[in-house]
C-alpha cells in the first residue's frame, strides 16, 4: 500500500496528548483529581473521533487528509479538557431535603430505585402533618422524590450514569415516614445497607429486591398477615420483631443459614420455622427470604 494513502490513526496520540495535558492541570492544582471521572462521560467521544478519521481518509488523500485528521483530534482534545475542567463535578456530594403535607392519605406506598444505596428508614410519628422527610445525599445524577397524590406512591429514584459503565456514584437516603399511614415498603438496589426501624410504623407490606445486601429490619405490632420479601444474592439480614408477635420465615436459595428465635438451621437450598402460636394467629408476619447466600437471625425484642 502507498505510504501516501496508509490510514495512520491520530486516536493513540491523541489519548497520550489528554493524558499528559490533564496530569498537568491535575499536578498544578488548576483541576481536582476526582474530576477525571467526568472523562467517563466522553468515551463515545473516540468511536466518533475514528469514524470522522476513516472518513476522512477515504474522501481526501495525501497531506489534506492528514491535517483534517489532525484537526478533528485536536478539538477533540480540547473539548475533553474544557468538559473535565468546567462540567459538573459527577463526584461532589450534593444534598436534597423534600418533604409534603400527609393530606387525606391514609394508605402510601413507597418505592426506592437506586444502584449502591445506603438507605435509613425509621416511623417518625405524625411529622408535624408531613408524610415524609426525606434527606438525600448523593453524587452522579439528582435523584428524583416525587408523590402520586392520586395512588399515594412516593417515588424515589436515582438513575444510573453512563449506560452502567464507569460509574461512581452514591445515595444516602434518611427517610421519616408519618406513623399514622399504612405503608407498602419497596426497595430496589445494587449492593446496599438498609435499617428499617419500623416500629410504631403501620406496614401493609415489604419488599426488598437487592444484588448484595445487609439488612436490619425493626418490625412493629403486625395488622393482619403482614409479607415481608428480600430477594438478592449475598444476603445477611436480621428481623426483629416484638416478643409474643407471631411470624414464619422461610429461607430459599444455596447456602442458608437461619437462626430464628434460637433454633438454628444450616443446610443447602432450604430452611423453614414457625413461631409456636403461628397456627391460630390473626395477625403475623409472613417472611421470605430467597438468594444465593443467606444468613439470616429472626427474634423478638421488647417493646
Amino acid at each position: 500500500m502507498n505510504s501516501a494513502t496508509r490510514y495512520r490513526s491520530f486516536v493513540w496520540p491523541a489519548l497520550f496528548i489528554l493524558a499528559g495535558v490533564l496530569a498537568l492541570l491535575v499536578n498544578t492544582g488548576r483541576i481536582s483529581v476526582d474530576r477525571l471521572y467526568q472523562l467517563a462521560d466522553l468515551w463515545p467521544v473516540i468511536l466518533i473521533v475514528i469514524g470522522l478519521e476513516l472518513i476522512l481518509h477515504r474522501t481526501l488523500t495525501g497531506w489534506p487528509a492528514e491535517l483534517a485528521a489532525a484537526l478533528v483530534v485536536l478539538l477533540a482534545i480540547v473539548g475533553a479538557v474544557a468538559y473535565v475542567a468546567v462540567a459538573p463535578n459527577r463526584e461532589a456530594t450534593h444534598t436534597i431535603d423534600a418533604s409534603e403535607a400527609v393530606g387525606t392519605l391514609d394508605h402510601a406506598s413507597l418505592e426506592i430505585d437506586a444502584g449502591a444505596a445506603t438507605v435509613s428508614i425509621s416511623g417518625g410519628g405524625s411529622l408535624d402533618g408531613d408524610l415524609y422527610r426525606a434527606h438525600l445525599e448523593y453524587s452522579g445524577p439528582k435523584p428524583e422524590v416525587a408523590l402520586d397524590r392520586g395512588s399515594g406512591q412516593l417515588r424515589i429514584t436515582q438513575s444510573s450514569a453512563n449506560f452502567g459503565l464507569f460509574q461512581s456514584q452514591r445515595f444516602v437516603l434518611n427517610l421519616s415516614l408519618n406513623s399514622r399511614v399504612t405503608w407498602a415498603i419497596t426497595s430496589n438496589s445494587g449492593a446496599s445497607t438498609n435499617t428499617l426501624n419500623l416500629n410504631g410504623l403501620q406496614v401493609g407490606s415489604i419488599e426488598l429486591n437487592t444484588g448484595a445486601s445487609k439488612d436490619e429490619i425493626t418490625l412493629g405490632a403486625p395488622a393482619g398477615v403482614v409479607p415481608v420479601t428480600i430477594n438478592g444474592g449475598a444476603l445477611t439480614v436480621g428481623i426483629h420483631r416484638p416478643s409474643g408477635t407471631e411470624a414464619s420465615v422461610v429461607v430459599a436459595g444455596g447456602a442458608v443459614s437461619l437462626n430464628a428465635d434460637g433454633k438454628q438451621t444450616h443446610g443447602i437450598g432450604h430452611a423453614s420455622y414457625d413461631s409456636p402460636g403461628l397456627g391460630g394467629a390473626m395477625d403475623a408476619y409472613r417472611i421470605e427470604v430467597a438468594g444465593g447466600a443467606c444468613t439470616v437471625t429472626l427474634d423478638q425484642v421488647a417493646s
